[in-house]
């Protein structure tokens, strides 16, 4: 009986707590933040530019993410003013190059992007919290072994607060193709075999650094000379790269970048050429470069008087296989 009793008297209790219990979900328990999307302490957005969608204009579109943070999706419509960023880029440069001007990032030149609005609109209950701005680069020209940046900050909002920390992006303008990408340097493993004069054959392996270049070619340094990032001058390489420019048939042409000669040789189907295929011990696909080829060196430039003197043929066969 009296269990009956203390039953009776606690469900009013339950019901009412019931009827008044809060939907925590729907109910926002952060504040609503505007930032721009960035990596690490510099505040780095490397946004990749894929040569193959480069238009008639010579422009590839990207895009800077603008984000809304919260628990939900914020319920009014807003507006975000951007402008040109003034201390973000002599930030990095400094903290990461000290008076080593020669690696400093660059500016990407005004006449080289469009930001078609310096204003963002970002809808009301956005899902995808985020809104995206596109930006347009002419790629052409662009130095694979530079860094292009495009300094961009919040200027204003028409509604909630600006992320102090997050409130600037250095945009980076990173390339990429199908053999090569430069926001993760791409090394491909080089077999091959340096075929000398005197009918003595050496064998090479090492690992080579690949840049893309346009929406079929890349460049690499020739033979078992290896592009080392920290130490690699302009005049180095000048002397040893090679450019490949892959066709519709994936057939490899060799040509110079520099001050090297170069000539590719006659082996028949089996050499130079691209291929992307799977053998027997693979599980997924290996992209292979063949290529013969001989090259030579500048020893001594040419002056006034004296014409260049060139250092002996080497001639080379290699597999380049992409290391991923």
């Amino acid at each position: 009986m009296k269990k009956i009793i203390y039953l009776l008297c606690i469900l009013p209790l339950v019901s009412f707590m019931a009827c008044n219990e809060e939907d925590f979900s729907a109910r926002e328990h952060y504040k609503y933040v505007v930032y721009l999307l960035s990596e690490n302490e510099y505040n780095v957005y490397s946004a990749e530019y894929d040569l193959k969608k480069i238009t008639n204009d010579g422009e590839i579109t990207a895009h800077l993410v603008v984000g809304c943070g919260g628990s939900l999706s914020n319920p009014e419509e807003f507006t975000v003013e951007l402008e040109p960023d003034v201390v973000l880029f002599d930030k990095f440069n400094r903290s990461n190059y000290d008076i080593d001007v020669e690696k400093y990032a660059r500016l990407l030149p005004e006449d080289r992007y469009t930001i078609a609005s310096n204003r963002v609109t970002f809808p009301a209950h956005n899902a995808d919290q985020y809104a995206r701005l596109p930006i347009k680069v002419r790629t052409e020209g662009l130095s694979p072994d530079s860094v292009y940046f495009i300094p961009i900050s919040i200027k204003s909002t028409s509604k909630y607060e600006v992320n102090k920390e997050k409130s600037g992006v250095l945009f980076r303008i990173t390339l990429k193709n199908d053999y090569a990408e430069q926001a993760k340097d791409t090394y491909y493993q080089l077999r091959g075999t340096i075929l000398g004069a005197d009918g003595n054959n050496t064998g090479v392996s090492t690992s080579k650094l690949i840049r893309p270049l346009t929406k079929n070619s890349v460049r690499l340094y020739a033979g078992s000379q290896t592009q080392v990032i920290s130490t690699a001058t302009v005049e180095d390489i000048e002397r040893y790269s090679i450019i490949l420019t892959v066709d519709e048939n994936n057939k490899v042409q060799i040509t110079p970048y520099g001050t090297i000669e170069v000539e590719q040789l006659d082996g028949g189907d089996e050499w130079n050429k691209y291929e992307e295929a799977k053998t027997y011990t693979d599980t997924k696909i290996v992209k292979r470069f063949y290529l013969y080829y001989r090259y030579r060196t500048i020893r001594t430039p040419a002056t006034s008087t004296q014409p260049a003197v060139w250092n002996n043929w080497i001639t080379i066969k290699e597999t380049l296989r992409r290391m991923e």
